[in-house]
């Protein structure tokens, strides 16, 4: 019986918010598969390398208490019918608000977006993508994950759902540098 109330215990703590770390890092979804940097995105030709599974990653390097950058990779997929990918990466400025709400902003011309359809040849492009996000708060606590125990990231979309958990995966981050890359050319196609 000691045993099983350790346990329960233990399962207490491990779902705990914890205070000893802040948001840095890289965040990876599921198996960690999809990761932010350069292994999937390439922003000098604008090309993706698709990851081996589907998923999500952020990265957030702070430069004060509530102020930073941070960087997205999302990978995503459809197979009814057609195969369809996704493929998203941005990055910008973020800002953990007075209610731990975070707003993200994206440094305009930098994100991207590919849409693959195999069945349908004339979509597989690679595009201009921004898309600010607001979440309405986050946790961090500690989760045993594939056996070992790691900091989970639990963000919560602006209407309050839970968006996919995330896992610490490296720290510091691993990111683009922290400016915009590319220029808005007004008039030019």
């Amino acid at each position: 019986m000691v045993a099983g109330a350790a346990l329960v215990l233990h399962k207490v703590r491990a779902l705990s918010p914890v205070s000893d770390t802040g948001i840095d890092g890289t965040w990876s979804t599921g198996t960690g598969a999809v990761e932010t940097g350069q292994k999937y995105f390439n922003i000098v030709n604008d090309t993706f390398i698709v990851p081996p599974l589907a998923g999500q990653s952020y990265s957030f390097l702070p430069d004060s208490d509530t102020t930073g950058y941070w960087e997205q990779l999302v990978y995503k997929y459809n197979t009814s019918g057609c195969y369809e990918a996704m493929l998203y990466w941005q990055h910008g400025n973020y800002t953990i608000n007075a209610n731990n709400s975070i707003t993200l902003t994206p440094f305009g011309p930098d994100g991207r977006q590919q849409v693959s359809r195999p069945c349908d040849t004339s979509t597989n492009y690679v595009g201009y993508y921004y898309q600010p996000e607001y979440m309405q708060r986050y946790e961090i606590t500690t989760y045993l994950h594939y056996g070992q125990y790691t900091y989970k990231l639990q963000l919560y979309s602006y209407d309050g759902s839970l968006k996919p958990s995330m896992y610490l995966k490296y720290r510091p981050a691993a990111m683009y540098p922290t400016v915009a890359m590319h220029k808005n050319v007004i008039g030019v196609e």
